[in-house]
C-alpha cells in the first residue's frame, strides 16, 4: 500500500512539473481528454496521415490549437482542431476538438492558437 502511494505522490509531482514547465510564460498548454476515441493527424484536416488512435477517456497534453477542416460527429461541428506534439520546429499529431471534452477549444485559452494570433 506505501509502494503504491508514493508511486501515486511521485506521479503527480512529475506531471505537475511537466505542467508547470509547459505553462510557462511561452505557452499555454492545457490538459485535454478525449471523449470517444480519435485519430490523430499530421495536420489538422481528416486526409493527412493518420499518426495514431488515442482511446476514449485519454488525457494529453494539447500544446496549442488552431483552425482545421471542419469536422462534423454526433451532432456537433466543429473547426478546431490541438496539436499534441511537435515534428521538428512543426506542430504535429492533431486532434479534432469535435473529439475532446470541454468548450469549442478544449479549454484550451482562447490566444494559445499556435502562433497565429
Amino acid at each position: 500500500m506505501m509502494k503504491n502511494r508514493t508511486k501515486a505522490l511521485a506521479v503527480a509531482a512529475l506531471s505537475a512539473g511537466c505542467l508547470t514547465m509547459a505553462t510557462g510564460p511561452a505557452s499555454a498548454a492545457t490538459m485535454i481528454t478525449t471523449y470517444e476515441a480519435v485519430n490523430v493527424r499530421d495536420l489538422p484536416d481528416s486526409h493527412s496521415h493518420k499518426e495514431d488512435v488515442f482511446p476514449a477517456n485519454y488525457t494529453v497534453l494539447g500544446l496549442c490549437w488552431q483552425w482545421g477542416e471542419s469536422i462534423t460527429d454526433n451532432g456537433y461541428t466543429n473547426d478546431v482542431w490541438v496539436s499534441t506534439g511537435k515534428k521538428g520546429a512543426t506542430y504535429s499529431y492533431w486532434v479534432s476538438a469535435v473529439y475532446l471534452k470541454g468548450d469549442k477549444y478544449a479549454n484550451m485559452p482562447w490566444l494559445d492558437n499556435c502562433g497565429n494570433r
